[in-house]
């Protein structure tokens, strides 16, 4: 049986229920992987302000944020994958000249900007925190932006209108599913990127990884680390790419593999 170094895995709908909690069995089978050694490490789409906390329940000493732009160890930055500033405000220009303002968040290395701004901070409780809505600094979209972003995440109705963007701006891009929201993204930047990152640190190999997810930005960390977890209620083209289908999110699929490992050790 497979037994890893490091153990990925992403939050909404994999690690977390469908209400933004995490049961007591998954929080138990990553405290005793903990115990054992292994390393942990969230990926998700959260900025810091949304993961940290899930990052302590779980025990984890790596936080792969905004898509694997962003890189803490032990709630150190250790590594980033930004877009420069010409490229950042090319997509806001395209983003004004579509008329998608309606909602725009941009991480970067120092903060959290939305336009326009979010007046009514988040609830602390876990059930009220989803993976984009978190509480940032307001921006100008009127006048450049001063920093490189991390992502640029908008809401578009049109994904012709995203693809345009994406090549007139020599960016990546893709859509959440079941959402209109896009995002914009450096071509190189993926939580597979971070996780390579990730295994330079530690000086072991992606074979030597667990990584679980649901989602199309999970494909390629499922594919290429060692061993591949998707869930039930994940996107079939994540199953495809799986070494193994676990239970859903809400059966607790997490838990359920980390066991596994366990009991065979």
């Amino acid at each position: 049986m497979f037994t890893p170094k490091l153990i990925v895995t992403d939050l909404d709908g994999t690690a977390l229920k469908n209400d933004k909690n995490i049961s007591k069995e998954t929080i138990a089978a990553f405290e005793k992987c903990r115990k054992k050694g292994i390393h942990i490490a969230i990926a998700t789409a959260r900025y810091i302000g949304g993961a940290s906390y899930y990052a302590q329940k779980l025990h984890a000493d790596f936080q792969i944020l905004t898509d694997g732009t962003l890189v803490y160890q032990n709630d150190i930055l250790v590594y980033s994958r930004t877009m420069t500033k010409d490229m950042t405000n090319n997509i806001l220009n395209e983003l004004k000249k579509y008329g998608y303002t309606s909602h725009i968040a941009i991480p970067t290395t120092t903060a959290l900007y939305r336009y326009p701004s979010d007046k009514h901070r988040p609830s602390d409780k876990p059930a009220n925190i989803n993976r984009h809505r978190s509480h940032g600094i307001s921006f100008d979209i009127d006048k450049p932006f001063p920093e490189e972003a991390c992502k640029i995440v908008a809401h578009l109705s049109n994904d012709d209108n995203a693809k345009a963007i994406s090549d007139k701006c020599g960016c990546g891009y893709f859509h959440y599913r079941g959402e209109t929201t896009y995002t914009f993204f450096h071509k190189k930047a993926s939580k597979l990127d971070a996780i390579q990152h990730i295994t330079k640190l530690l000086g072991i190999s992606l074979s030597e990884v667990c990584a679980f997810g649901d989602d199309i930005n999970d494909i390629e960390m499922i594919e290429h680390c060692g061993y591949g977890v998707a869930m039930e209620n994940g996107l079939d083209t994540v199953k495809e790419k799986a070494d193994i289908v676990t239970l859903s999110n809400e059966e607790n699929g997490v838990a359920k593999i980390l066991e596994n490992f366990l009991c065979n050790e």
